[in-house]
């Protein structure tokens, strides 16, 4: 039997890095399990349907995706497309809803100012900084690195993630309709995508692990990135997804 793919797809405007922490920790011991990688491009769409399609085009065979935030809503959408070819999910920092009302009028004026040439003051004053944890919040390497992931996708890429966030479906209902195994990871200071909406993902999901990790607040995979892989890399193991 072939073993799946695991389909890293990464947050709203992060890049391949984002799966990077640790010096590689996490490809490393996919590697070394003889998974295959690839690494989503949500770069070149403006809705989460077609950076699901996208994905699933881009990948062959059965699929295990790994998304974060704006990557755990494509990985279950992807789910929803073409469920025959998933075989587990791992999903953190996830909103399976629909967008909130405040979240939406939020994007709407920061579209606007990044648009009008703000895309730097809206990266570093109002997203990255305030998704992490209290005692990452001074992680200078990790500030860099956020901004840094911003600034590369630019400006078109952000008014696009932005409304692809805004105008996306809820996607509660397919949580209940999986049949395979599903891992869900939440920082326990995670502001924007709290532990008791994972809890009620969990509670949806008939094959829901959850996991909640100290010391982090949304961005999991580079506030924790040893944790969070090694949490991966057990349910991987548990569920036989590498056999």
């Amino acid at each position: 039997m072939m073993l799946p793919t695991i389909v890293l797809i990464p947050g709203n405007m992060c890049d391949h890095r984002l799966w990077d922490g640790a010096d590689g920790f996490l490809r490393s011991a996919l590697r070394r399990k003889r998974l295959a990688i690839h690494d989503a491009d949500t770069t070149r769409d403006a809705s989460i349907s077609a950076m699901a399609a996208r994905a699933l085009a881009d990948s062959q065979g059965a699929l295990v995706p790994v998304g974060f935030s704006m990557g755990a809503i494509v990985a279950l959408e992807m789910a929803r497309q073409a469920p025959e070819r998933i075989t587990g999910l791992a999903l953190s920092g996830l909103n399976a809803g629909a967008d909130l009302p405040e979240r939406s009028q939020m994007r709407i004026r920061q579209q606007a100012q990044v648009r009008g040439g703000d895309l730097e003051r809206v990266i570093v004053e109002e997203l990255k900084p305030n998704y992490l944890a209290a005692c990452n919040r001074g992680d200078v390497l990790l500030l860099v690195l956020l901004r840094d992931m911003g600034l590369a996708l630019g400006s078109d890429v952000f008014v696009a993630q932005s409304e692809a966030l805004r105008l996306r479906d809820d996607l509660r209902p397919v949580l209940g309709s999986l049949s395979v195994p599903v891992l869900l990871g939440c920082g326990e200071e995670d502001a924007l995508c709290p532990p008791a909406w994972h809890r009620d993902w969990a509670a949806r999901a008939p094959q829901a692990q959850l996991q909640i990790f100290a010391h982090s607040g949304h961005m999991l995979p580079l506030e924790q990135p040893r944790a969070f892989a090694n949490a991966l890399l057990h349910w991987i193991e548990q569920q036989e997804l590498d056999r």
